[in-house]
């Protein structure tokens, strides 16, 4: 168990509402343990004055006063109005939280905290709050925003922890407080700066970085280098603000400039010892480049309609899905030695499968929002609605509807039994596919067939004609979850094969709008995705036994 310094007294430091972030002038310890404008709790220190010592037991009590707008409050939102579903621009600093809390129960920081009375924040606010009580007991606390693998399996969501200073052992400790992890390993916190120079050296994959549904990529790592900065410089922001240095990296047409990578390459460098010496350069090179300091602001009418979920009515009705008989029967899974394409993972061998339906098109927008509205989980992400092939949601998002729906999705074997349609060549179409037959990217035409469109975007479903089971859009325009882990194909699972007992990786089938037409074969096995991903590319279809 790990204790803190209890300091009696209701006191509070000196405020430092005045200035915009810290100014670093000696020790890096005293530094750390100075309030910022908003860590400073003004007049309601005295909060703080008999809360717990050991870490632990300060967790769990910070975990108690927030509801999280994404983890928790579908569990609330009967009793949460809406208005109330995302807090952090009402609340950005210390002192505006405890004043919050109290206005729902004037006892303060309390033990099991009614979930009304609770604020909707999230991890910024726990850590802003938890370095905010070490810091009026005398101990060091800096906020540091990277990416962590524990929140979402074989995914690294954007998070933000603190840093304690132990001095018993003198050495900084991760704690997070949304988790209630105390001292926790340094390999489970991807620090901003190194997850950047593994990006220059091509070392991770960008796409399993942020926030699914939201943003993901290097846009990612780059905002989290600068927020990290300011975080450990005492300059904290609000949430929904960014450096404008990210305009560039939201613009495909306008990347990172050499001389700003160079830049970037050099704070990760400074910030992997934040001794007195690196940090006054870091807040030279911080006070000195207005482009990664955090002045930009997200627009919040964008951000509002994003957050909002809609009604969450259990009562109801399903969506209406429709299906196509597929029959019974005994084909060869896989792919010859011969087809273009091919790898080592599609080895030919003889399934034999019951009947079974298959919803005619991936699941739309329409019917997944339906989805939501009925459970109260948040809608995904999506310019475009409608008819469109649902996205942005994970193996675990597209299983949660087909079991509301009281159906699966389909098994590998069953999704390859189903595109091929009784066929053996490459594509239900033959040994070619054309564009005006599927969307895929026409300028990587299969084998020597003819180049074609390159749309560069999904279609609405049905856009193309269907297979002879009647499905539409086996090949291309969208990647499809299965329900089966990724591995070797069990050559002696002959009978409905279901795939691996377990795995780090889903299969998903069919190709996309951006992919090369060999890659929409029947037999492609995408080499799978973590089941927790989200992508514009990935959407599923259903089945239910007959």
């Amino acid at each position: 168990m790990i204790s803190i310094l209890t300091i009696t007294g209701c006191y509070s430091q000196q405020s430092s509402e005045s200035t915009e972030n810290l100014q670093f002038n000696g020790s890096v310890l005293d530094f750390y343990k100075q309030y910022s404008s908003f860590t400073d709790p003004g007049e309601y220190a005295c909060l703080y004055k008999n809360l717990p010592d050991s870490l632990p037991e300060l967790c769990s009590l910070i975990k108690s006063q927030f509801i999280h707008p994404y983890a928790e409050l579908p569990r609330y939102q009967q009793i949460i109005p809406e208005e109330r579903w995302d807090e952090s621009s009402k609340y950005p600093t210390v002192k505006s939280i405890l004043e919050g809390l109290l206005s729902y129960d004037s006892s303060g920081i309390v033990p099991n905290r009614k979930p009304e009375d609770r604020l909707v924040l999230g991890c910024r606010d726990y850590a802003v709050l938890l370095a905010s009580i070490l810091k009026y007991r005398g101990i060091p606390a800096r906020i540091r925003a990277g990416h962590v693998p524990y929140i979402i399996p074989n995914f690294h969501t954007s998070h933000t922890i603190c840093e304690v200073w132990n001095e018993n052992d003198k050495r900084w400790m991760l704690v997070d407080p949304g988790m209630n992890m105390v001292d926790f390993s340094r390999d489970k916190f991807d620090f901003s700066n190194e997850a950047w120079l593994q990006m220059q050296k091509k070392e991770i994959d960008t796409d399993l970085y942020g926030v699914p549904g939201k943003y993901t990529g290097s846009v990612s790592i780059l905002g989290k280098v600068c927020s990290d900065l300011a975080f450990i410089l005492g300059a904290e922001y609000t949430v929904y603000q960014y450096a404008p240095i990210l305009d560039s990296a939201f613009k495909n047409d306008n990347p990172l400039t050499t001389q700003q990578i160079e830049m970037l390459n050099n704070i990760s460098e400074l910030m992997k010892t934040l001794n007195a010496a690196n940090l006054k350069k870091l807040q030279e090179i911080y006070n000195n480049t207005p482009e990664i300091q955090i002045t930009r602001q997200f627009k919040m009418d964008a951000i509002k309609a994003e957050n909002k979920t809609g009604a969450k009515n259990t009562s109801l009705n399903k969506t209406v899905i429709e299906f196509v008989d597929i029959p019974g029967g005994t084909f060869i899974m896989g792919s010859p030695d011969d087809e273009e394409g091919r790898k080592d993972d599609e080895t030919q061998h003889e399934v034999t499968l019951s009947s079974f339906k298959m919803s005619k098109y991936c699941i739309t927008y329409d019917q997944y929002d339906a989805f939501c509205e009925a459970t109260g989980r948040k809608k995904p992400w999506g310019i475009k609605r409608g008819n469109m092939p649902v996205s942005q949601v994970t193996w675990y998002d597209a299983h949660a509807f087909s079991e509301w729906m009281g159906c699966r999705l389909p098994t590998e074997a069953e999704w390859e039994y189903a595109a091929r349609a009784n066929t053996t060549a490459p594509f239900y179409t033959g040994e070619c596919i054309t564009t005006d037959q599927a969307n895929f990217n026409g300028n990587e035409p299969y084998a020597n067939c003819e180049n074609g469109k390159f749309r560069k975007e999904a279609m609405p479903v049905g856009s193309f004609p269907p297979n002879a089971y009647g499905l539409h859009d086996m090949h291309g325009n969208i990647w499809e979850w299965t329900n089966d882990w990724y591995g070797p194909y069990n050559l002696n699972d002959a009978m409905n094969p279901k795939g691996p007992d377990a795995g780090t990786k889903k299969v998903d089938r069919g190709g996309g709008f951006y992919d090369a037409a060999w890659r929409c074969r029947s037999a492609c096995r995408g080499g799978g995705t973590p089941p927790g991903n989200k992508g514009t590319g990935i959407s599923f279809r259903i089945v239910k036994v007959k």
